[in-house]
């Protein structure tokens, strides 16, 4: 199966940052002056939209599977913060995810193999081009992966509601951190959660009566993390 990211940003960003791209495809009539590759072909409208059903602008790559990681490479790169996604299965949540990791110095995301989301066109064209020097790495278990996290000196911070959780502008992080954030319907298992150091979450205004989906309370999760860790 041939992988694809498509929209300009997305195409033009992989190419600044020497994404492994195989082949790009441009509308006929767009002008490629900043796009520095050879191997590019003109396509017209209907036969762009054959290859992608989202809204690609005129601007797909074809590209080099992507490359998933073992865990024993946070071994190797030590990490001060890891990311842990129990489950997620929204594409546009992983990628908005990937893209905030990015943003705030999270360079390794930690995944199940099996009821989520892979890396697909949509994660990467949401993600916006904070893929880059992003490390997703595949378990077969999450408990076993925050075990092993364990072993080697990770403290385990998992976000839940529950009479346990703390807030989490009352949280001071020990690092290296490994933080878990949950599935879009059911949160973060449970057994995950017992085995966790601490649970937190995001206070918010009593009157509200929504919640805040998983991409968005990532994003201000690691950026309380980003904001301890510099200091």
């Amino acid at each position: 199966m041939k992988n694809f990211i498509y929209g300009k940003n997305s195409v033009l960003e992989a190419v600044e940052n020497n994404f492994p791209i195989n082949k790009i495809y441009l509308l006929k009539g767009v002008e490629n002056k900043n796009i520095k590759f050879k191997n590019i072909t003109y396509l017209s409208m209907p036969e762009m939209n054959k290859i992608i059903k989202g809204n690609h602008q005129g601007y797909i790559a074809e590209i080099a599977p992507f490359n998933y990681y073992d865990i024993h490479t946070i071994i190797k790169d030590k990490p001060s913060s890891v990311l842990i996604l129990d489950h997620i299965q929204d594409p546009q949540n992983f990628g908005a995810i990937i893209r905030s990791a990015n943003v705030f110095g999270v360079k390794h995301i930690i995944i199940p193999k099996d009821r989520c989301v892979d890396i697909t066109p949509t994660v990467l064209k949401i993600s916006s081009g904070g893929f880059k020097n992003i490390k997703v790495i595949k378990v077969s278990s999450l408990f076993d992966a925050i075990e092993f996290l364990k072993k080697n000196n990770f403290w385990i911070y998992a976000t839940a509601l529950n009479e346990k959780a703390k807030k989490l502008s009352e949280t001071n992080f020990s690092f290296p951190v490994a933080l878990i954030v949950g599935n879009e319907g059911s949160g973060v298992s449970k057994t995950l959660l017992k085995h966790s150091d601490e649970i937190i979450y995001i206070n918010q205004d009593n009157e509200s009566v929504q919640s805040l989906n998983v991409s968005s309370a990532t994003s201000i999760c690691l950026y309380e993390l980003f904001n301890q860790k510099i200091k």
